[in-house]
């Protein structure tokens, strides 16, 4: 295993928690958070959280952005290193699938939440452009010309999402902070072609 690899096992088995995906989750806007932070958005106690926090940072997923004062003392303010988090996995460390199996499950909890959630908000569109919730599940029958476009597709909402979150500009009054969850796995017991 490389070192890339190792950083990736890393990553996954610090997102199979649901917490520790909730906490990564929480970083939406620009300038950090401290741990106090976290803890009012989760609505959990501070110390409750400090572990998970660790855990992170060790994985590479936060890093230390600085401190700032708060009362008497200085708190340490954090920020994500990536705000996509890549889920690929090295297939042949059965350890390494595990963990990338739990982060994504982690991972669907979570959009489960949020869809849950949102529905129940006065403010979703759910049509035209500027539709703010959508969920669906489909199979299709994909040769690989088919795969080679909708994987082009799904890169060009990652560099969207990449271009929009490397921006780190100030939010605005029509901003809206939405969850995007994609998966996409080959059917189990479904074959196609002649064997």
């Amino acid at each position: 295993m490389n070192k890339e690899q190792d950083i990736g096992t890393a990553v996954h088995a610090a997102l199979a928690s649901p917490l520790r995906m909730e906490l990564v989750g929480i970083f939406t806007e620009p300038g950090g958070l401290s741990i106090s932070d976290m803890a009012a958005r989760l609505g959990r106690p501070a110390t409750s959280l400090y572990h998970h926090v660790q855990v992170l940072e060790d994985a590479g997923v936060l890093r230390q952005a600085g401190t700032r004062p708060k009362g008497k003392r200085f708190e340490t303010v954090y920020e994500l290193t990536e705000h996509l988090l890549d889920l690929d996995v090295d297939r042949t460390d059965p350890e390494a699938i595990d963990h990338a199996v739990k982060a994504m499950s982690a991972a669907l909890r979570m959009a489960d939440r949020d869809f849950a959630a949102a529905v129940e908000r006065d403010d979703v569109c759910d049509e035209g452009p500027r539709r703010n919730i959508f969920g669906m599940r489909m199979h299709l029958r994909a040769p690989d010309s088919v795969l080679a476009e909708l994987n082009q597709r799904i890169d060009a909402v990652l560099d969207l999402v990449r271009e929009l979150t490397d921006a780190d500009q100030e939010p605005g009054p029509g901003d809206r902070f939405v969850s995007l969850t994609l998966l996409l796995a080959p059917l189990r017991g479904r074959r196609t072609g002649v064997e």
